[in-house]
This record gives structure tokens, sequence and C-alpha cells, in this order.
């Protein structure tokens, strides 16, 4: 339950810090919206006060006894605030301060009725109405900088609450008290969720704009090492052509070794463009798998075996602790004999010589009859941060290497949901890095 609880909670409140370039612009997109979304909702409620104004300026000329002067009063105290805040916000000062202008124009209304209806002995209903009318406008039309919506709130909440507490204490009588319980009380708890539904509003809109920011963040690294991968080795080639192109000639000897290098740059080439198609297909139309009972064990030795001639290169030795009598997996040979190849390559590629890559599995029960297989290594590690975004459509371990763009880890992931299992990573810098796998026994009946 507490889990469920956490996981609710991140879903919906947590937010990333982004970089500070990208925090920067977001800053200032804000700063730009609530000038324009301010200046519209003052203007909005100017023409409003300006129509209350004229209809009773009428109705007092037709029926004097039913409309007070001190109506326009307090309409002129509005209208002030609000002029006060048009002109404040043409002033560079005013554009710096845009916080404070949202709370004078809050405050004059809110605490305006307020202290009218505490010198008129009467702060009824139509107030409470007026003042979740400016509340709920607030944060739908000026949806950012949450605390701004929650302090303008508590500037009328904190002495409403004491003049509701204060005419609790000092009724005379039972019934006096039952009425301000059922009456006062009542308006006052609404008004509270009013502020809270808002202020809630206000935050996930929030939210929402800053993982925009944060996704654009994440589409400019991406395209940047998209082309950063992809430009090396075409320069690469060019360069190579052009050299050759420079002696004399019409038939230009070209070595062996030249045409394989140019070959392999071809195939990185290749290779990246696929990855790209392959994960965007799997996104959009799932992954087809090709389901079968599956020893881990069998396919752990296999990669083993095809890694042999890089092991002898680095001196980095990978160990197969799994049993040979696990229980099988229902899932897709080849697509389960990518992922853990992916997990070890990786260990194999970003790790000194000498590593120690242990590849271990056992049977788990909860949630389900599970295999949890581990891929673990004493190499450098990586920070929790390099942790979170591992998985990301683009990420590239501690340092960058090797040329790819790190979809490996990526298509992993997608493959292993698509077999109904989980994926993760734990490590610490210097103390090395362990990915885990979780795949079910049973044999699932959807196919993708």
């Amino acid at each position: 339950m507490l889990n469920r609880l956490k996981a609710w909670w991140g879903h919906y409140f947590s937010v990333k810090v982004l970089a500070p370039n990208v925090l920067s612009d977001y800053r200032q997109w804000r700063q730009r919206f609530l000038y324009q979304r301010l200046r519209l909702l003052i203007g909005l409620f100017s023409f409003v006060l300006a129509t209350i104004t004229l209809l009773e300026f009428w109705l007092w000329q037709v029926r004097p006894d039913d409309v007070g002067l001190d109506n326009f009063f307090v309409n002129g105290v509005m209208g002030l605030s609000f002029v006060l805040g048009l002109g404040l916000q043409t002033l560079p000062w005013g554009k710096r301060h845009q916080g404070l202008i949202f709370w004078l124009f809050s405050a004059g209304v809110t605490l305006t009725l307020l202290v009218a209806g505490v010198m008129a002995g009467n702060v009824d209903d139509s107030d409470v109405v007026i003042w979740s009318m400016v509340f709920l406008s607030q944060s739908t039309l000026v949806p950012v900088r949450w605390r701004l919506h929650v302090r303008s709130q508590l500037t009328l909440l904190i002495p409403l609450t004491v003049l509701v507490i204060g005419a609790f204490f000092t009724a005379d009588t039972v019934a006096e008290r039952s009425d301000i319980m059922f009456g006062t009380v009542s308006a006052y708890i609404y008004l509270v969720w009013v502020c809270i539904v808002a202020d809630l509003g206000v935050f996930l809109y929030e939210r929402l704009r800053y993982q925009e920011f944060e996704a654009r963040q994440e589409v400019q690294t991406f395209l940047h090492a998209v082309s950063h991968d992809l430009r090396n080795p075409v320069t690469g080639t060019q360069l190579l052509v052009k050299s050759l192109l420079a002696q004399h000639g019409q038939t230009i000897p070209m070595d062996r070794v030249l045409l394989e290098q140019m070959l392999q740059s071809g195939e990185r080439q290749l290779v990246l463009i696929n990855s790209l198609l392959e994960a965007h297909n799997n996104k959009l139309k799932g992954l087809m798998l090709q389901r079968q009972a599956v020893n881990l064990y069998s396919l752990i030795a296999s990669i083993c075996q095809e890694l042999s001639p890089q092991l002898a290169e680095t001196t980095i030795t990978i160990r197969n602790q799994l049993s040979a009598d696990l229980p099988s997996v229902a899932g897709d040979n080849t697509q389960l004999w990518r992922v853990f190849h992916n997990l070890m390559i990786n260990a194999l590629h970003h790790n000194p010589p000498g590593t120690v890559i242990w590849v271990q599995a056992s049977v788990v029960s909860s949630p389900q009859p599970s295999l949890r297989c581990t891929v673990r290594d004493n190499g450098v590690g990586m920070t929790a941060e390099q942790c979170a975004h591992l998985f990301s459509l683009y990420s590239q371990g501690h340092r960058r290497r090797h040329l790819s763009v790190g979809l490996g880890l990526h298509i992993a992931q997608q493959i292993v949901h698509a077999h109904g299992g989980t994926i993760g990573v734990d490590s610490e810098v210097g103390q090395g890095t362990t990915f885990w796998v979780t795949l079910p026994l049973s044999l699932h009946p959807s196919s993708t």
C-alpha cells in the first residue's frame, strides 16, 4: 500500500531538475507568460467591475434604498488596485516583480470585500461566491507559480479564519454557535476546498509545461548525439575519399585496409539508423514475439562464447554462474539474446581491463513466479542521476568511449516489457553496477 502511494505521488507530483540552460529558458517563458496572463486577468476583471458598477448605478437611480454608496466605494477601491496593477506592469520594476502585482490584484478584490463586510457587520455567501470566482479565475488564466496562488489565498483565509473563530467563541447562545457552524463554517470549508482544487490545477499545469521543457531538452540532446554519431563516420569516409582523389591519374590504387575502414564506417551508420527505426517502430506498433521455452543458461553461454575474442583483448572476465537446471522462461529466444548481449557488452565496453562480470539467476515468487537474472560487475559504476536516465531513448553511460547512440538499453527495456517482465539497474560510483531482469515463468496469452 505504501509503495503504491509513493508511486502515485511520484507520478503526479515529482519533477526532475532541468539543465541550467533549459531551466533558464523555462523561467523566462514563465515570466513572459505570467506578464501576459496577468494583464489579461486584470483587464478582464476591470471590464467585469465596470459592468457591475454601471448596473449598480442604474439600480441606485431606480431603487436607491437597495444600493448603498458603500458599494461604489468598494468598487472604487478595487478599480484603483486594477489601475495600479496595470500601471506598474508597464514599468521595468513591475516587469521584474510580477508576483507582487499578482498579489496586489488578488488582495485588492478579496480583502476589500472582506473589510467592507466586516464594517457592515455581515460577511455573506455572496462574498464567498465572489472569492471563489476570483481564485478560480486566477488559476484558469494564470496557471503558473502555484505558490503565488497560495499566498494570495492565505492573504484572505488567515484573517477570515480569525474572524470565524472569534465569531464562534464570542457567540452568546448555543443557537448562534449552531448557525455559525452550519452557515459560516460550511461556507469557509467550501472556500478552502475551492482554493485546494485551484492550486492543484495550477501545479499540475505547470508541471506539464515543465515536462515539455524537459522533453525538449531530451530531444535536443538526442538530436545532437545522433548528428554527432552520424557525422563522424561520414566525415571520416569523406576525408578518406578526398585523400584518394588527391592522387594523380585515372586509376587510383586502394589499400584493402582502407576499403575495410569504409565498410565498417558504413556498417556503423546502418546499425545506428536501424536502431533508431526499430525503437520508433516498437513504440508505435509494439514488439512481436515468437514465444518458446528459453533456457537462460544456454543463452548466456552462447553470448559468452561470442564475446570470448573481446574478453581476451580486454582481460575482462565473465563468469556464468547460472545453474543448468534453471526453469525455462516463456519468451522469444532471439530477443532475449539481444537483451543479455547488450547488458554484457555494455559492461565490457564501459569498464577497465581486469573487471569481472558475474551473471546470476534465481527463481522469485513475488509478485508472480519469475526468473530474476542479474549482470553484475565490479567496475567504475554510475551516479544515481545516470541510473535514472539510463533507459531513456538516448543514454551512453558514464562516458563517451564508443561510437554508439545508446539505444541498446532502451530497446532492451522495450523487449523485457513486451515479455511482461521488468528491468532495472543499481549502481554506485566506484562500486560497480548491477543490471537485473525479471521474466515470468508462465506463458502469457498475449504475444505482443
